[in-house]
C-alpha cells in the first residue's frame, strides 16, 4: 500500500538509538518500572530473586514483599472491577470514529493474524514435537483438540491447564512412556510455561508491523530484529502494556492503540487457541527431555523443517492473494489535500491568477505606510500557487493554504481586504520595490535576502530535510551517513545561497554534487530522475508526498537545520514592517498561528468533520 502522511512532529524529533545495555540493564529499577521499560524490570526482578536464593535471612525481606503484594492486589482487583467499562469506552469511541477506510484495513490484520494462528497451532507446533518425539502428529493434535476448542470458544487458556496436564498424560500412558520423570514434567511445565512468552502472546506483536503500515511507515528488516530482541522479553507482561511501550519505541502514532483494544475480541481468541497447543508441545518436549525418550534423527528435523517453510511459504502467498482480493488499498491522501478549505471567510477576498499591472499612484511614494494601504482599500499579498501547504488552488478553485489563512486575517485585523498577487520568487524584491505586492509570507530568514528585503519577526520555524524515493530513505537519516556519501546529486532551491547553511550542515565535504532548480515540483514528478534527493522544509516536503506517496521526507538526525519564515516588504518599509511585527506578537498570543499550523500544516483540516455514529442519532433518530 503507498501512503503518506502530513508533517509531524515525530519527523524532526531525534530518534533513540537501539541499545541493548539501556534496554536489559538498569541503573534505575524505579525509572524503568515507571516508563514500562519491562526487559529491564524483568531482568532486574530475576537477578534479584536469584540473589534472594541462597540467603539464610531472607525471610524478613519476604514478609515484607508478601505485606505489600497483597496491597497491590487489592489496588489491581478495583482496577479490574473497573476493566470492563474502560474496554466499553475505548469500544464506543472507537466504533463511533473508526473511519470505514480504516475498519477495511483492520481486515489485514485479523486476516494475517488467523493464518499465522492456524499456522503455527496445526502445522509448525505440532510438527516440532513429532520431529523430536516418538509421537505421531495425528496423536499430538488428537489431544490437544479439545483443549484448542476450549480455549479459543472462552478466549481463555488458562482454564485448560488442567486438561492440558491431563491429556499429556493419557498420551505418556498409551505410548508406555509415563514415568516419575516424565509425569513431573507435565505437572510443572504446563503452569510454568504459561507465565512465560508464549507463541500465543508474542503473536500479537503482528500489531506493531500492522501499525506501522497503517501508518504509512513500514518497518525496515532491521527494525524486525529490534523487534524481537525487545519484544519477546516485553510479554513478561501484559500486551496492554508491552504494546505502548513497543509503539513509542518505533515512534509510532499512540493513538493507533486504540485501535488495539477492540481487536482483541477477535484475536484473543486465537491467541488462546495458540497459547494452549504451545503449552501443550512444550510439556511434551519437557516429558521427553526428562523421559529420556527425545528423538535427535537429521531425516526427521530436515523433513520437519522443510514441511514447515512449505507451509508457511503457501500461508504467506494464500494470504497475499487474499488481501489483493479483498482490500482497497488505492490511494486518495492526494484528494483530502486538494480538497481542504479554509475555516474562515475569504469572500472578501480578491485573489489574482495573473500578474496585475501597478497603477502610477501606487509606487509615487516610495515609502509605504498603513494611510496608503488603508487608502487603496486592499493589503496586496504574494503567493506561490504551488507552494503546498503554504498556498495553493484546491479542487474547487479557490486559494487557500497556512500563508493565505494567515494573510486574510492580517489584513483584516489592518481593516483592509486582502488582494493576492502571484509571485515567482526571482523576482520577489524587485515587485515589493515597485509595489506590485505589499507583504510576501513565508520568506525564509537567511542572508540570501537582507540586501533586497526587509523581514517581519518570524511566525514559524520549519525544518529542513530531504525528498527522496521511499526505498532510499534509510540512507538519509543519518548526518554521519550523509558526511561518507560519494557521488550524490542533491536538488537545491532557487539559489545555493538560500540553502549554504543546510548543505553545509548535512554534507559536510562529502563529494557532492548539488543542482540548483527553481522550484522543487518537478522532482516529485519525476522529471530529474538524476537528482537522489532534493533539499527541501519537511513541511512543504510533507505536503508534496500526498500528492506523490513514492515519495518520502527524511529529517537527518542529530540537530536538523531550523529555518524560520517571516513576512518579506521592501526595504523602505518602515511602518509596515512595525505594524506587521505588532500582528505577529498578537497572533501568536492569541494562538491564532498554532491554530492554522495544525489545520493546515499537520492536516487536521483534512480530517472528515462528520459528527461519530451514536445510537442516539443512528439508530433511535431522537437527535439531529
Amino acid at each position: 500500500m503507498q501512503s503518506a502522511s502530513f508533517f509531524s512532529h515525530a519527523l524532526v524529533e531525534p530518534k533513540h538509538p537501539f541499545s541493548i545495555a539501556d534496554l536489559y540493564f538498569t541503573s534505575n529499577p524505579f525509572h524503568s518500572l515507571s516508563n514500562a521499560v519491562i526487559p529491564a524490570v524483568v531482568l532486574f526482578s530475576s537477578m534479584i530473586g536469584i540473589g534472594l536464593i541462597g540467603l539464610e535471612d531472607k525471610e524478613r525481606v519476604l514478609g515484607t514483599l508478601r505485606v505489600l503484594n497483597a496491597s497491590i492486589v487489592r489496588i489491581t482487583r478495583f482496577i479490574v472491577s473497573l476493566t470492563p467499562v474502560g474496554v466499553f469506552a475505548i469500544g464506543a469511541v472507537t466504533a463511533g470514529t473508526m473511519t470505514p477506510e480504516t475498519f477495511v484495513r483492520l481486515e489485514v490484520y485479523f486476516i494475517t493474524f488467523g493464518a499465522a494462528s492456524l499456522l503455527l497451532a496445526f502445522l509448525v507446533l505440532p510438527l516440532l514435537v513429532t520431529a523430536l518425539t516418538p509421537f505421531r502428529y495425528r496423536e499430538v493434535i488428537g489431544i490437544g483438540r479439545e483443549a484448542l476448542l476450549t480455549a479459543f470458544v472462552t478466549n481463555n487458556a488458562f482454564i485448560v491447564l488442567p486438561i492440558l496436564v491431563e491429556r499429556t498424560k493419557a498420551l505418556l500412558q498409551q505410548r508406555g512412556l509415563l514415568s516419575a520423570e516424565s509425569d513431573s514434567a507435565a505437572e510443572i511445565l504446563v503452569p510454568i510455561m504459561f507465565n512465560f512468552p508464549n507463541a500465543g502472546r508474542l503473536l500479537t506483536l503482528l500489531f506493531v508491523p500492522f501499525a506501522a503500515w497503517l501508518a504509512g511507515s513500514s518497518l525496515s528488516a532491521a527494525d524486525y530484529s529490534n523487534l524481537f530482541a525487545v519484544g519477546v522479553p516485553s510479554y513478561f507482561a501484559k500486551a496492554q502494556v508491552a504494546l505502548p511501550f513497543l509503539m513509542d519505541f518505533f515512534g509510532l502514532p499512540h493513538d493507533l492503540f486504540q485501535l488495539y483494544i477492540p481487536t482483541t475480541i477477535i484475536s484473543g481468541k486465537f491467541d488462546a487457541m495458540v497459547t494452549a497447543m504451545n503449552l501443550l508441545a512444550f510439556a511434551l518436549l519437557g516429558a521427553g527431555a526428562m523421559g529420556g525418550f527425545l528423538v535427535l534423527k537429521r531425516r526427521r528435523l530436515l523433513a520437519a523443517g522443510a514441511i514447515m517453510l512449505t507451509g508457511t511459504a503457501v500461508t504467506v502467498i494464500a494470504v497475499r492473494m487474499i488481501l489483493d482480493a479483498t482490500i482497497d488499498t488505492a490511494y486518495h491522501k492526494d484528494e483530502a489535500l486538494r480538497r481542504m478549505h479554509t475555516p474562515r471567510d475569504m469572500s472578501s477576498a480578491i485573489v489574482h491568477r495573473d500578474r496585475i499591472t501597478v497603477q502610477p499612484e501606487d509606487t509615487a511614494s516610495r515609502t509605504l505606510t498603513l494611510a496608503h494601504i488603508r487608502q487603496r482599500g486592499t493589503l496586496r499579498v504574494g503567493y506561490d500557487p504551488a507552494n503546498l501547504p503554504f498556498s495553493f488552488f484546491n479542487l474547487d478553485g479557490e486559494l487557500v493554504g497556512f500563508d493565505i489563512e494567515l494573510a486574510e486575517s492580517m489584513a483584516d485585523s489592518f481593516g483592509v481586504r486582502a488582494e493576492f498577487i502571484p509571485v515567482e520568487w526571482p523576482e520577489l524584491p524587485e515587485m515589493l520595490a515597485d509595489g506590485v505586492i505589499d507583504v510576501m509570507p513565508g520568506t525564509w530568514y537567511r542572508p540570501f535576502w537582507f540586501p533586497s528585503l526587509r523581514l517581519s519577526a518570524p511566525y514559524m520555524t520549519g525544518t529542513m530535510g530531504l525528498a527522496v524515493r521511499d526505498e532510499h530513505r534509510h540512507a538519509f537519516g543519518s548526518i554521519a551517513a550523509l558526511r561518507r556519501s560519494r557521488g550524490l546529486k542533491i536538488g537545491v532551491p532557487l539559489d545555493t545561497r538560500q540553502v549554504e547553511y543546510s548543505m553545509r550542515r548535512y554534507f559536510g565535504d562529502a563529494d557532492v554534487e548539488f543542482i540548483t532548480l527553481e522550484f522543487w515540483g518537478p522532482f516529485f514528478e519525476g522529471e530529474h530522475p538524476e537528482l537522489d534527493a532534493f533539499l527541501v522544509p519537511a513541511e512543504n516536503g510533507s505536503a508534496w508526498t500526498l500528492l506523490h506517496p513514492e515519495y518520502t521526507v527524511v529529517v537527518p538526525q542529530p540537530d536538523p537545520v531550523k529555518i524560520p519564515s517571516a513576512f518579506g516588504l521592501a526595504l523602505d518599509a518602515g511602518e509596515l514592517v512595525d505594524a506587521i511585527n505588532e500582528w505577529v506578537v498578537f497572533a501568536t498570543n492569541e494562538g491564532m498561528i498554532q491554530r492554522s499550523y495544525a489545520y493546515w500544516i499537520l492536516g487536521q483540516g483534512a480530517e472528515g468533520k462528520q459528527p461519530r455514529w451514536s445510537i442516539l442519532r443512528n439508530v433511535l433518530g431522537w437527535i439531529d
